[in-house]
């Protein structure tokens, strides 16, 4: 169902205010660490010098560091309000009623929304056993009316990661005509070898679209700032379906100062993979299946079903995403917090399932 996810968030949230003094939100994958200090110079700076002028529609300093770190030229970036805009923006762009997308069986849900909202087929391919994403699966489901392909990796909500090769191989077999949009929101949070170099593989296939977001490991969730990268007729054809000054001079300041940080991102890999080895170990002390994660969540198979799970979490403290919303009724999503939030969340799911069981 459209916007189920944001209704149970909203849901989780009702009458929490005043009976808790404060929430731990571990429900939305946000960064609990901020982001860098550099993001309040950068911004007192763009409000000083000239808050009454337009955005840059261009967002020209901050496509030059795009430009910088991810070695593509300028005019193949396209930047949007958050990722989402882009997604909608995508669907858009090249979807008609009748035509067809085809994705992994759990995947964000924002590309589902964006694509039935243009009245074309959404086609889900089955996960494998270990709940990674099944890429001859996903080449199996394609027709002569797929338009385009949506893969995440690392994948939410699994968290589960492919690697070079694989991706290689997948893309080898794609038909030239299918789109493939390659979600790397979480990329940032990949610890180990093997993980696609998506940017130099661009180069060989024009038909592949790269995704990546401000909101995860910059922590710049509320100034809602994405961009894709493509080739120029692709981004062309995307920019068609934009608004001029989608994303404000503060978000492109914002963004600059965080990119430009190596130190502040290193730091939060750092801690979001110490936080997530934390969890595993209590998990496994208390007997839990988990999916290993390589991102800053960890999806967990509660062996019940999940609302009075989370319902009883919620009243200890701690907001989580019930697997309900993807259709896995048994587990539920926990987001990386501080170290001082997981220690009290393992404290808080021990009693929650005790008192349940």
């Amino acid at each position: 169902m459209p916007y189920r996810h944001r209704e149970a968030l909203n849901d989780l949230s009702i009458n929490v205010v005043g009976s808790i003094p404060q929430m731990n939100r571990l429900m939305a994958n946000e960064n609990p660490n901020g982001c860098s200090p550099n993001v309040k110079d950068a911004l007192l700076e763009s409000l000083l010098n000239g808050p009454s002028n337009y955005p840059d529609g261009y967002s020209s300093e901050l496509r030059a560091e795009i430009v910088k770190k991810y070695g593509v030229d300028k005019d193949e970036v396209l930047f949007g309000n958050g990722m989402d805009e882009i997604i909608y923006m995508l669907g858009k762009a090249f979807l008609e009623p009748g035509d067809e997308v085809v994705m992994p069986q759990l995947s964000f849900i924002s590309y589902t929304e964006s694509i039935r909202s243009m009245g074309a087929k959404l086609v889900s391919a089955p996960m494998k056993d270990d709940f990674s994403i099944d890429l001859d699966a996903v080449l199996a489901a394609v027709t002569d009316k797929t338009k385009y392909i949506v893969i995440i990796n690392p994948n939410n909500p699994t968290g589960t990661v492919f690697t070079e090769n694989e991706q290689r191989e997948f893309m080898k077999k794609v038909p030239k005509h299918v789109l493939v949009l390659m979600d790397e929101a979480y990329s940032d949070f990949y610890v180990g070898e093997n993980y696609p170099d998506t940017y130099k593989m661009r180069k060989e296939y024009d038909n592949l679209i790269i995704l990546k977001t401000f909101s995860k490991v910059y922590g710049l969730a509320s100034f809602r700032i994405g961009f894709m990268i493509a080739t120029k007729e692709l981004v062309d054809t995307v920019a068609r379906v934009k608004n001029v000054f989608n994303v404000s001079s503060q978000a492109m300041a914002a963004a600059v100062a965080a990119i430009k940080d190596d130190e502040f991102a290193q730091m939060v890999v750092e801690k979001n993979t110490a936080c997530r080895e934390y969890l595993y170990k209590h998990l496994d002390a208390l007997g839990y299946f988990y999916v290993k994660s390589h991102t800053s969540f960890v999806l967990i198979d509660i062996r019940t079903h999940c609302t009075p799970v989370v319902e009883a979490l919620r009243d200890k403290g701690y907001l989580v995403r019930p697997g309900s919303d993807f259709g896995i009724d048994s587990f539920i999503r926990v987001s990386m917090g501080t170290m001082e939030q997981m220690e009290g969340f393992v404290k808080a799911f021990r009693e929650s399932m005790e008192g349940l069981i």
